[in-house]
């Protein structure tokens, strides 16, 4: 009926719609996983991360001969260490695989500690901020 009366469908308008809403919500979790990151100690790991996958994908697409999507697929694959394959067939390709294996398991723990700490730090200082609370009550009377 839109289709009639204003020349385009309803499916257009949606779509019309949803976009900048979607881009809205884009821009609230990236600022809010920003805020995060950086009170918790978290960019630098992430960075690095960035940096070693990036490194990675340019030197499979340039030992291995691949094209960007199974670059892409070959890293993705051996950083979070689910292929089951050995990725390479060349010898920079398989030391490339490695590192990203092992990359990955140093990131990945070292971002899971981060966290743990961060976490802990926050409980303990409320807990720390309500028995020093408790001494001052007791040291006023």
């Amino acid at each position: 009926m839109s289709y009639f009366f204003f020349g385009y469908t309803l499916a257009g308008l949606v779509d019309f719609i949803h976009v900048p809403v979607f881009l809205y919500f884009v821009k609230y979790y990236y600022d809010k996983f920003n805020h995060y990151t950086e009170s918790n100690g978290l960019s630098l790991a992430i960075l690095l991360l960035f940096v070693i996958i990036l490194f990675s994908f340019f030197l499979t697409q340039l030992t291995e001969g691949k094209n960007p999507l199974d670059a892409l697929v070959m890293v993705s694959n051996a950083f979070t260490s689910n292929g089951y394959a050995v990725l390479g067939n060349s010898i920079p390709g398989k030391i490339n695989s490695l590192f990203l294996v092992w990359g990955g398991y140093v990131i990945s723990g070292v971002a899971t500690a981060s966290l743990t700490a961060a976490i802990l730090i926050k409980h303990f200082n409320k807990r720390v901020e309500k028995l020093e609370r408790i001494i001052e009550e007791g040291s006023d009377e």
